[in-house]
């Protein structure tokens, strides 16, 4: 679709002197701005041919400033001159842009080849049919994505046009057109359907992520990823640069837009091996001179910055010195993104490399505390690449919660990250600045799955708070939310006495001021018997022979437990429902989420090690873990993996299922009953974080779909902010809400009567931000078979004020 500034209609831009102005179609009568625009008018019109003579003979360049269309008519367009220069000549801060219509249909195919050359040649048979995009993928990428198809190269070839139909008729066109004249193999059919084309891009990403998800030895380096040549060009460019990786001993992998030339090549380096570090610079330059020679550009895509600056002057020789009087006239003092494009600072590298720990945290005299498979954090922390992708402000994905709420770079994943190789023998884990990064990861998990080199900073996290906590122990408030399950079996015993309590504000304000717990958030209420005493007099806790064709032992955990017992029955009276025998093991204790969150390494220990014992001889007896609480399920189905060095963990983790997972797998076999009742409801559905982390598709959407009359408007937009006990602390009160404000709009929109979530901590979230009810997805089914009409009641009550019943 062209450029960013094929679409530009103004600008607003602040000069290098403060002055504020917005350029475009309209005239300005601000003083900065007609200096600049008469200066720099007189600077390009006189060297008209010479800036047509220096341009690439590619379709894209990002590479320096592009001068060949700024001056249409002989008149100067500032802010077409301001789009791509990278804050070198003016601060933007906003921009009109004008907009097409969507295509009425987009069709995608995915074809492999035998060799890469093959399919490039396919490729520029391609053109002729006009597709928008044709991205070729080299063998080393379809390894990463663990394609079955035994091919060396693969096009992702997509088509628009008017409607689905023509689409995918220029699809299947392209397949025959190029079975006459290339042998090829179909990977995936031409798809139209959101869902297929969401499936085929999501398989490039996923082959370029996996690249990053290596751990030792070589990973890939993007230092030379973004050159274009002009198409036709592209067979002789990348065997010149196949040659080039032969003679520096290494591989790389090829990701090429074949259409418009553009070349992403990431060889593969060993950042810690000096030998490797020697080759980049060298390595660099003869890959770009084949691209110059080649009329080609250093930068396609990406811009200039400070990674390519140094071959501005290779690129653009003969108009080099427009560059430099062009910054001169916008920014003369040189306050504005110095070393980019113009006037590289020789102090300042290039490639600022990461490397790993410069020592090994033993000789740092400190042993990791979490299971490492290579025994220690280095290989994690070196899996980053330092991209910043994990500071997201697009509403797309859930990474990372913390960013999206402060968006401050010492919230990210990123500073996490580079927290470890700071640390050495004289770095206190208990200082202000480690604790002021550490406390932002609420272990949701989200920048772990969606990090492209899938860095674990989650468990990085843990590490660094269970190595502060070794040192200097927890504070009132750490100490009082890791301790969420005694408390919640002291509450319980007297619940009546401490409801009481709990709902008077004189005693919210002093657990506050004792334990940082907010006096303004809306807490649930203990029930007098908890579930287990139930399911003891229910006979759950005893096993007895059964004709059923599957049997299940339900781990409760702490809020189905103590706070809201009818989660538990649902679940009991859902499953038996579906045929499916229950057994409820008495000795089982909460999941240890709360404790390891703070680093409480040693009580989350103690809990894994009592629920595996309580669990583990059932896993061998044939029976599977089913958990309501998508918390209890993660913990027992990874960071359990990650706490102790146990077999039985192992053997607990992969029999554990979250519980609507495994009402969904019952779906897909035909084996879950749809005898229910009519609910005329809407309700607004969130998917929890940790749903999401289980890697599985959320099914409590299609579950509730199931129930007549039922409306499911499912909300998978953000975190709710919640993030277990993280919630409950004054100090992350108004952040929590910060956090979760996407969410809360979706579900306070007005057609949604109540809310649904499988988190217990998202359910109390959604009822304090929108006072609607949100109930466990397996409440609405108990309720829709008939099992549980008293739910029908808990719908109708009143949430509260300072407790929720």
């Amino acid at each position: 679709h062209g450029y960013t500034r094929d679409y530009l209609m103004g600008l607003n831009v602040v000069w290098d002197s403060g002055a504020a102005d917005v350029v475009g179609t309209q005239e300005s009568s601000n003083p900065r701005t007609i200096a600049i625009r008469d200066a720099t008018a007189a600077l390009l019109e006189p060297n008209r041919q010479l800036i047509e003579e220096s341009r690439p003979k590619t379709p894209f360049t990002r590479c320096g400033y592009q001068l060949h269309d700024v001056m249409p008519g002989g008149r100067l367009d500032l802010a077409k001159l301001l789009v791509g220069s990278e804050g070198t000549l003016g601060f933007i801060t906003a921009a009109t842009l004008r907009t097409i219509p969507l295509p009425g249909g987009v069709c995608a195919v995915l074809l492999g080849f035998g060799s890469l050359d093959a399919a490039l040649h396919a490729a520029l048979d391609l053109r002729a049919l006009r597709p928008v995009s044709g991205d070729l993928l080299d063998r080393r990428l379809l390894a990463s994505m663990r394609t079955a198809a035994a091919v060396a190269a693969a096009l992702l070839v997509t088509f628009e046009a008017d409607s689905e139909r023509e689409a995918r008729e220029l699809a299947e066109t392209a397949v025959e057109k190029l079975r006459v004249v290339h042998r090829l193999v179909v990977l995936e059919e031409p798809v139209c359907d959101p869902g297929g084309l969401a499936r085929i891009r999501g398989a490039r990403q996923a082959a370029v992520s996996g690249l990053y998800g290596l751990g030792k030895g070589p990973r890939p380096l993007a230092f030379i990823e973004d050159v274009g040549v002009p198409a036709e060009q592209l067979p002789a460019f990348i065997e010149r640069t196949q040659d080039a990786l032969k003679r520096f001993e290494l591989s790389a992998s090829f990701l090429i837009h074949a259409l418009t030339g553009q070349v992403h090549t990431r060889p593969m380096v060993e950042l810690d091996n000096p030998v490797d570090r020697e080759k980049l610079w060298p390595l660099a330059e003869v890959v770009h001179g084949i691209a110059l020679e080649l009329g080609g550009t250093v930068s396609a895509q990406h811009g200039t910055g400070i990674a390519r600056t140094p071959w501005i002057e290779k690129q653009y020789g003969p108009i080099l010195p427009l560059f430099r009087e062009l910054k001169r006239i916008f920014d003369p003092k040189n306050i504005l993104n110095p070393g980019k494009i113009v006037g590289p600072d020789p102090s300042r590298p290039a490639w600022p490399l990461r490397t790993g720990f410069k020592a090994d945290e033993a000789e740092q005299g400190r042993s990791p505390l979490l299971v490492w498979a290579s025994g220690s954090p280095r290989d994690e922390v070196g899996k980053c690449t330092g991209c910043g992708d994990c500071r997201p402000q697009s509403p797309r994905g859930r990474m990372c919660p913390a960013v999206r709420a402060s968006r401050s770079e010492a919230t990210s994943p990123r500073a996490m990250v580079n927290l470890f190789p700071l640390l050495d023998a004289n770095t206190s884990l208990a200082s202000d600045d480690v604790k002021a990064i550490s406390r932002h990861c609420v272990n949701c998990k989200m920048c772990r799955d969606e990090c492209p080199a899938h860095v674990d900073v989650p468990r990085l996290m843990l590490e660094a708070k269970a190595a502060r906590h070794a040192e200097d122990g927890l504070d009132r408030a750490d100490w009082f939310l890791a301790r969420t399950e005694g408390l919640a079996r002291l509450g319980s015993n007297f619940a009546p006495f401490v409801n009481l309590l709990l709902a008077r504000r004189s005693v919210r304000w002093l657990l506050e001021k004792a334990f940082g717990l907010s006096r303004q958030r809306r807490l649930p209420a203990f029930a007098l018997r908890n579930f287990t005493r139930r399911a003891r007099g229910m006979g759950l806790a005893r096993r007895r022979k059964s004709d059923a064709l599957q049997k299940v032992a339900y781990f409760v955990d702490v809020f189905a437990n103590y706070n809201d017992p009818s989660i538990g029955a649902a679940t009991v009276a859902v499953l038996r429902h579906n045929g499916i025998e229950v057994y409820v093991p008495p000795r089982q204790v909460g999941c240890g989420a709360a404790p390891l969150s703070v680093g409480d390494l040693e009580a989350a220990r103690d809990a894994a090690r009592r629920n595996i014992r309580a669990l583990v001889d059932l896993v061998r007896e044939g029976y599977r873990i089913v958990c309501s609480e998508p918390t209890a399920a993660l913990m027992l189905s990874q960071d359990y993996l990650d706490i102790l060095d146990d077999p039985d963990a192992a053997a607990l983790a992969a029999n554990t299922v979250e519980l609507t997972a495994f009402l969904g797998e019952l779906l897909d076999a035909g084996r879950l009953r749809t005898d229910f009742r009519r609910l005329e409801l809407t309700l607004g559905h969130h998917v929890p974080c940790h749903i999401k982390a289980l890697r599985t598709p959320p099914a409590g959407p299609r579950l509730l779909e199931l129930i007549p009359g039922l409306t499911v408007r499912t909300i998978d937009v953000s975190c709710s902010g919640m993030a277990g006990t993280w919630g409950l602390k004054a100090a992350n009160y108004d952040t929590s809400f910060a956090v979760g404000k996407r969410m809360l709009d979706e579900v306070n929109r007005p057609g949604i009567l109540f809310g649904s979530s499988e988190c217990s901590a998202c359910r109390m979230q959604m009822q304090e931000g929108s006072g609607k009810r949100a109930l466990h997805p397996v409440q609405y089914l108990a309720l829709a078979y008939g099992l549980l009409p008293e739910i029908g009641a808990k719908l109708r009550q009143p949430l509260g004020g300072l407790l929720s019943g």
